[in-house]
């Protein structure tokens, strides 16, 4: 068996320790969120407000820090053979009512949260052993470059005594192993973390998403943009990751404020529903209706990057030559010419499903009106994060949208952005997403997953572009602003905030 992480972590500890030692410790902080979570639960979907609280609130296995993947619950992972792998959790977690953290509340979580069927990529985990009490034996069906440290950060940790005490599942009120304990939740409004004073972990052994240097966290949640602004500007929030392009030069350099623009790892897409937009050349005409340029203007400020697949360029296995591809990129004549080759008739009404959010509004409503100056006609059906994720993953739900404004991104290569919607095998209902059952599409993205060469990744990426059955659109930059009250900001992989790792 092959032992992995040992030697890597007696480097981190020394680096830790540093790091962790400079730090103040703060009193309090004010973080501006842009979306409500809705459902805080462990086992929901990802989504805007979501993925801003996620490490606050939870501890995984493994995370990322900085540029490396190391263990946070995880001690050891050993290699026992090709697909399984057995991870050791330290011997002393416990969560924040004192339970202690044992292997069987990993196989607890996995299971549990594979079951719910809200994060797909845990289709590849065939089942969880217990070991002992602090080693859980995984078995995955299939194993691509990256994916196994992927699939042990994707599901949040909780002991499952603390789960099933709780009246809601943890919706509002989670129970979890993170430094940080949820002492409020008011929707739409605030939600409340004090510092968990018995926490388990020792300070030279810890990941930035799990540094607590600072007592109390509010999330202040703010979706319009400009209220945004002007709450830091009136400094009722401390730090926000969501300041709108237009009004970032407000706060560059300024005494009191301090700014930092980051690449978001997502990109937003359209998925189309194949039960309802069967033809490749109406798919082909809606991509070429929408202006990207427009979207960028209007919902990003002149911020932003066109898309050429589903993800953006900064993963390894990124094809450069994309880069000067045509993509869908607008043209009237074009998208005229394939709605009447599909045989669409003028004034047909698209229903266009999205998670609200400032920037999802302004999105879908540019869409809107390019597909309105072509003669059709384009339903806006908004939802909360939760409700979104349910009708995203249901297939009972399918046919009441047609097309829908996603986002998605990996914490470390493009095949696994991919995977969570266009590899059937990661769909309860054995469908991609947008429901479509294509074995030359599943034989593609399974060959690139398995081994990600530029030919094989080219070859799907041409595919997907033919058939239309996602179409990328944008990339955007995260604008970081903050008052001196933080002294310097941390963020994790995905560029939001770690109020706990800022330094004070």
């Amino acid at each position: 068996m092959k032992k992995f992480l040992s030697l890597v972590l007696a480097l981190i500890m020394v680096l830790s320790m540093a790091s962790f030692a400079s730090a103040e410790q703060g009193s309090a902080v004010v973080v501006g969120l842009a979306g409500d979570p809705g459902n805080i639960g462990p086992f929901q979907g990802m989504g805007l407000g979501r993925i801003g609280i996620l490490f606050t609130t939870y501890e995984m296995l493994m995370v990322k820090d900085g540029n490396e993947f190391r263990g946070c619950l995880m001690k050891e992972l050993t290699q026992v053979d090709e697909l399984t792998y057995d991870v050791e959790i330290y011997d002393y977690i416990k969560d924040q009512a004192g339970n202690p953290l044992k292997a069987s509340d990993i196989k607890f979580c996995f299971e549990t949260a594979k079951a719910a069927g809200n994060l797909p990529k845990l289709s590849s985990v065939a089942g969880v052993d217990v070991i002992s009490d602090y080693v859980a034996r995984f078995h995955f069906t299939a194993l691509a470059a990256g994916d196994l440290e992927s699939l042990l950060m994707e599901c949040p940790i909780v002991t499952q005594a603390a789960y099933e005490a709780s009246a809601d599942q943890m919706a509002t009120d989670p129970v979890t192993t993170s430094p940080y304990r949820v002492t409020s939740y008011q929707t739409g409004s605030t939600i409340v973390y004090e510092r968990n004073a018995d926490y388990w972990q020792k300070d030279e052994l810890l990941p930035s998403t799990s540094r607590h240097n600072v007592d109390k966290i509010t999330f202040k949640i703010i979706p319009d943009p400009v209220q945004m602004v002007n709450a830091l500007k009136a400094r009722e929030i401390d730090i926000s990751a969501a300041i709108d392009g237009a009004y970032i030069s407000d706060f560059m350099g300024v005494e009191g404020f301090d700014v930092t623009q980051i690449p978001d790892n997502t990109t937003k897409f359209l998925t189309f529903n194949y039960d309802s937009i069967p033809s490749a050349a109406e798919r082909q005409a809606i991509a070429y209706a929408v202006d990207v340029d427009d979207i960028i203007a209007f919902a990003f400020d002149g911020i932003g990057y066109h898309a050429k697949t589903i993800g953006n360029t900064k993963y390894p296995d990124f094809v450069e030559k994309w880069a000067d591809e045509e993509y869908f990129e607008y043209d009237e004549e074009k998208a005229q010419a394939l709605f009447q080759e599909a045989g669409v008739p003028a004034g047909k009404t698209y229903r266009l499903l999205y998670n609200v959010a400032d920037d999802n509004t302004k999105i879908v409503t540019t869409i809107q009106a390019a597909l309105s100056f072509l003669g059709m006609n384009v339903e806006l059906i908004g939802y909360d994060n939760a409700l979104f994720g349910t009708y995203k993953y249901d297939d009972k739900k399918s046919a009441e949208w047609d097309i829908m404004l996603d986002e998605a991104g990996s914490s470390n290569l493009l095949t696994n952005v991919w995977k969570l919607t266009l590899d059937r095998r990661d769909q309860t209902y054995g469908k991609t997403v947008g429901h479509v059952l294509d074995d030359r599409l599943q034989t593609l993205i399974e060959a690139a997953i398995n081994d990600n060469t530029p030919e094989n990744m080219d070859a799907f990426h041409q595919y997907l572009k033919e058939q239309c059955y996602e179409y990328g659109l944008v990339s955007k930059v995260n604008n970081l602003a903050h008052t001196t009250v933080v002294k310097k900001a941390a963020t994790c992989f995905r560029g939001q905030i770690l109020p706990g790792a800022c330094e004070y």
